[in-house]
């Protein structure tokens, strides 16, 4: 009669560890697993589209140079030399 009573109440132990401690555990790192896969998929497109417009700075400041240069010989041609009076 005592190794029923101690049997039942180890199987009652072992359902209590079960589905107090266990399931909720495996939810949350189900539920962890699928808010961090949500947003790397999020950060994947936010790059993505990142790239897409840095591209397109990268095109307009592509043509912005040259012109940025030409002023910059324009204004080597303009500079006069002087000597600091003390």
């Amino acid at each position: 009669m005592t190794k029923l009573l101690i049997y039942g109440f180890l199987i009652y132990l072992l359902y209590k560890l079960v589905f107090n401690v266990v399931l909720p555990v495996r939810n949350g790192v189900k539920t962890v697993r699928q808010n961090m896969e949500e947003m790397q998929r999020k950060m994947a497109e936010a790059q993505g589209q990142n790239a897409n417009y840095s591209g397109f700075t990268n095109q307009n400041a592509a043509k912005a140079a040259p012109k940025s240069n030409q002023d910059s010989e324009k204004k080597d041609t303009d500079y006069i030399d002087f000597e600091e009076l003390k």
